[in-house]
């Protein structure tokens, strides 16, 4: 009788016993990039972005001198995808052909690293392209090498644009220390 119980003791421990759920996949770059990003170089070129989760979508600003922000004459966006493995997408804009015509591009963009602060892409900067507005191939049908360019962005500092005030809560502009 004992060993009965002993027997439907360990069954029910058992059956109650749940497998473990595996832990949530880490997504490349799993953080909120929302929020304005500075080209590190030259804080002139501005990006907003809005982080959907799967899908972070953008536009390109010119930022004066004052932190004021202002949309070019011909917008420039940007679409990036994220999986397990990557934050990659395109950055739309326009392109001139060797005639002089003005053609919609994608260009390709890779984000290479991330962290809270900053991010690190390679961008296309330029796309080999036909009169036609579309890709040019090489001979044999596939695609032509492409010129990358390396940026890195950070992410603007909240409270420091023009007028903020000094870290130390003294009460002045940086400027003013």
């Amino acid at each position: 009788m004992q060993r009965a119980l002993s027997s439907a003791a360990i069954l029910l421990c058992l059956a109650s016993c749940k497998k473990a759920a595996p832990p949530p996949a880490v997504k490349f770059c799993d953080q909120d990039l929302s929020g304005l990003w500075l080209n590190a170089s030259d804080k002139h070129y501005a990006y907003r972005f809005c982080d959907h989760g799967a899908i972070i979508r953008g536009e390109f600003q010119e930022r004066a001198d004052d932190g004021a922000l202002k949309s070019p004459d011909e917008p420039i966006t940007f679409e990036l995808h994220r999986t397990d493995a990557a934050l990659a997408g395109v950055m739309r804009s326009h392109q001139q052909t060797k005639g002089g015509r003005d053609c919609p591009v994608d260009f390709g963009i890779d984000v290479t690293t991330c962290s809270p602060g900053s991010l690190q892409a390679t961008v296309e900067v330029e796309a080999p392209i036909t009169e036609e507005c579309k890709r040019q191939l090489a001979e044999d049908g596939g695609d032509l090498p492409v010129a990358r360019t390396e940026y890195v962005f950070v992410r603007e500092a909240k409270g420091a644009g023009p007028g903020a005030l000094h870290p130390s809560g003294g009460g002045e502009t940086p400027d003013a220390h």
